[in-house]
């Protein structure tokens, strides 16, 4: 019995150490332009920061991501993404996709 529970917590351990952080380029690469904050939430999880501003009906707005490798920060218009960056800490690359406004 007692096998059988530290097998069981061993596998529990295993899964939850592949299952990491949600901030890794496969979940960056599913973001793109026109999805809503909530679509992008249900990815990346609440971000650790966020702010917004609304003027003559345009909500723009930013949220960013962040844990102790990765930094994604999303921009958004309206509701929807309209620009992303993931970087990495510590290092200088980063991956960026930026939409030109014009």
């Amino acid at each position: 019995m007692r096998v059988l529970r530290s097998l069981g917590i061993a596998a529990l351990l295993l899964c939850l150490a592949a299952c990491g952080s949600r901030l890794n380029q496969e979940n960056f690469d599913k973001i793109h332009d026109g999805m809503s904050q909530k679509e992008v939430r249900e990815i990346l999880g609440d971000p650790v920061d966020a702010e917004g501003r609304s003027f003559l009906g345009l909500s723009t707005g930013e949220a960013v991501w962040k844990d102790d490798k990765t930094t994604i920060t999303v921009h958004f218009l309206n509701d929807k993404v309209v620009s992303k960056r993931m970087s990495s800490t510590g290092k200088k690359e980063s991956s960026q996709k930026d939409k030109d406004s014009g």
